[in-house]
């Protein structure tokens, strides 16, 4: 069931090689190089960087993209769904050098692919001094969601209950359509309808931590910019933890990089409903899922 949740939070699993991408910005379809990219970007106030997780092209985009995004105006604060939030304290020890890096790593639980995939990043903050948001809400309580649904919150010690956001909910809405779609795209697995709502909620309390835990940081480091880092779904469309963030502030300039799957990425012009996933698409080549 924890692989399945894993599934959903990412789309749909795939290779980590495939033929290629090319950016487009959604408003016009127009190509963008990853500086001109990079310029687009520094107009907003938030930049939501849905990923395939695992994907080498997307996440080598991601370390090319960051220096541009330094801005001698603004503060960037680089924002993960990858950290939980009460891993914060190891997080800011590894980054102020208060600790090694194989004690951030089992203390962090970093995800799997972390090496190729999300070091680089870390690393950079590091070296440039950046805060890093651990964001996510820990594992322990969504999973126990997904099993019982999300009552035993309210009964949590204050210590724990800090580690989850302070309001959430499970709207019946076009996320939770478009989540309970992709769960019928998941062959193999029969799970009944009640569960699907536990699992519903269970990603929703995620995004409603993660944008909580950006408002925070947004809040402390007054008119800095933030790069969150997401699976797509988090944020495609502008559903999911963007739409928690923009309840909380609707002025808000909200940026979303969302890749979408097509036939021929280099020959492929977006249609409507893919210029409505996000303000900027990598078009990817399809490949096959793995099995």
């Amino acid at each position: 069931m924890k692989k399945l949740l894993t599934a959903i939070t990412i789309m749909l699993m795939v290779s980590a090689l495939n033929a290629g991408f090319r950016i487009v910005k959604a408003t016009n379809g127009k190509e963008l190089t990853i500086p001109k990219l990079a310029r687009d970007l520094l107009k907003y106030d938030v930049i939501f960087f849905g990923e395939e997780h695992g994907v080498a092209e997307i996440h080598a985009l991601q370390r090319e993209l960051l220096p541009y995004l330094q801005d001698s105006k603004r503060k960037l604060i680089l924002s993960f769904e990858m950290w939980e939030r009460d891993t914060q304290d190891v997080m800011d020890q590894f980054l102020a050098g208060q600790i090694t890096e194989d004690e951030f790593i089992e203390l962090s639980r970093v995800w799997p692919g972390y090496e190729q995939d999300y070091r680089p990043l870390i690393m950079y903050a590091k070296e440039h001094q950046l805060p890093v948001v651990a964001a996510n809400v820990p594992t322990n309580y969504s999973g126990q969601v997904t099993r019982n649904s999300w009552d035993f919150i309210a009964d949590l010690p204050e210590s724990e209950r800090r580690l989850i956001a302070s309001e959430f909910s499970a709207p019946q809405d076009a996320y939770h359509d478009a989540f309970m779609q992709t769960m019928q795209t998941i062959g193999g697995h029969h799970i009944d309808p009640q569960s699907l709502e536990y699992y519903y909620q269970a990603q929703c309390l995620k995004d409603d931590t993660m944008a909580e835990s950006i408002y925070i940081a947004l809040d402390y480091y007054k008119k800095a910019r933030i790069l969150h880092f997401n699976g797509a779904f988090h944020s495609q469309g502008f559903l999911g933890t963007v739409s928690r963030l923009q309840q909380r502030l609707p002025k808000l300039k909200i940026a979303v990089i969302t890749p979408v799957r097509v036939a021929d990425s280099h020959n492929h012009k977006a249609t409507a409903v893919q210029r409505s996933a996000g303000t900027h698409l990598l078009l990817m080549d399809e490949v096959e899922a793995q099995r």
